[in-house]
């Protein structure tokens, strides 16, 4: 029998076994109800790690491969415009479409990762005007 990829932890993460990565099971728009830029997706993994969520202080933006780690034409869930966005259904829907990568780019820009889409696209940094929110990750066996 196959074992699931995905594991809700009960603890608002979802434990990827494949790749060894733990997720919080909601975003920063379902958090706080705003859409972030590339700086504000930093302060809010640091809000994470200071309120030490689900017991640990290592959370962070997701590199691009990881984001796109979590992208599956198989599986979907909707967003808070109510469209499908293909991550894995362990996840709580309602959330962003998008995901701020640590991936920067030239000319003060990062790649922002489309769950819509199953694609990549570089965002100015400081870009307000975007929808564009953060899925904030950890490395397990990592220091808590």
């Amino acid at each position: 029998m196959a074992t699931k990829r995905f594991r809700d932890n009960g603890d608002g993460t979802v434990t990827d076994k494949e790749t060894n990565l733990m997720w919080k099971q909601t975003d920063s728009y379902q958090d706080t109800s705003n859409w972030t830029n590339w700086y504000s997706s930093q302060a809010y993994t640091r809000s994470l790690n200071l309120e030490k969520f689900a017991g640990h202080r290592n959370w962070r933006l997701p590199t691009l491969e990881e984001a796109e780690s979590l992208y599956d034409e198989d599986h979907s869930i909707r967003d808070m415009d109510r469209f499908d966005i293909y991550i894995p259904p362990e996840f709580s829907p309602g959330g962003g479409f998008t995901t701020w990568t640590s991936d920067e780019r030239p000319h003060g820009s990062a790649a922002v990762f489309y769950y819509r889409y199953g694609h990549a696209n570089l965002n100015h940094k400081e870009l307000d005007v975007t929808k564009d929110s953060v899925r904030a990750v950890r490395t397990i066996d990592e220091e808590k």
